[in-house]
């Protein structure tokens, strides 16, 4: 099972081992990835391929020994015959979250793990949305299986009425309310139903 609810300013993309385990926080993302890559090499191929499509410029990542048993992620960019090396941490938080993605990806494919992901819609600019979430369902159509949370419109949208819960409570002292969107009256469609709050559960 894989709980994400990363926290990109804690994901270094330095590992001092393996593990096929994330922390909750992605905190240990260097040590994931590889972990994943020391146990399947064929998912360098799966993120790669899916960070072309977000980051078109990446040329590689690398994993760079910093130490006896410590490495360092670097990720290179390459575009009209310029270069520029980045340590991951210096990525933007978003561009973090696409790694983040593209760990999620290959690892469904590989070990297709149960994956709930706290608002994977955090950190991305407005255009990257859709096409982020989307990848995700996509991904996770035949194998495994991805639940979400998300207050953002755009991802809502991206989801069927069939697949979509509607959670809401009163206050703390009250049980949180779960329905289905297919069960839930609606004018209009859901995010805008939110914000004028007129959903009644």
């Amino acid at each position: 099972m894989i709980v994400l609810a990363p926290i990109p300013s804690l994901m270094t993309g330095e590992s001092s081992g393996e593990t096929l385990e994330p922390k909750r926080d992605g905190s240990n993302f260097g040590e994931w990835f590889s972990g994943l890559l020391s146990r399947y090499p064929a998912a360098y191929a799966q993120a790669d391929r899916y960070l072309r499509e977000v980051m078109p410029d990446i040329e590689d990542f690398q994993n760079e020994k910093i130490g006896k048993d410590a490495k360092n992620m670097i990720v290179r960019f390459e575009a009209n015959s310029a270069e520029l090396s980045v340590d991951f941490k210096d990525l933007s938080d978003g561009e973090k979250c696409f790694f983040l993605c593209a760990v999620v990806l290959a690892a469904n494919k590989y070990y297709s793990p149960f994956c709930f992901w706290d608002e994977p819609d955090n950190y991305l600019s407005l255009s990257e949305v859709g096409h982020f979430i989307t990848t995700l369902r996509r991904s996770f159509r035949n194998s495994g299986q991805i639940l979400v949370t998300s207050h953002n419109e755009e991802a809502i949208r991206k989801f069927s009425d069939e697949n979509t819960f509607i959670l809401d409570r009163k206050s703390h002292l009250e049980p949180t309310l779960v329905r289905l969107k297919s069960d839930v009256h609606i004018d209009g469609d859901l995010p805008s139903s939110l914000i004028r709050g007129d959903i009644e559960l």
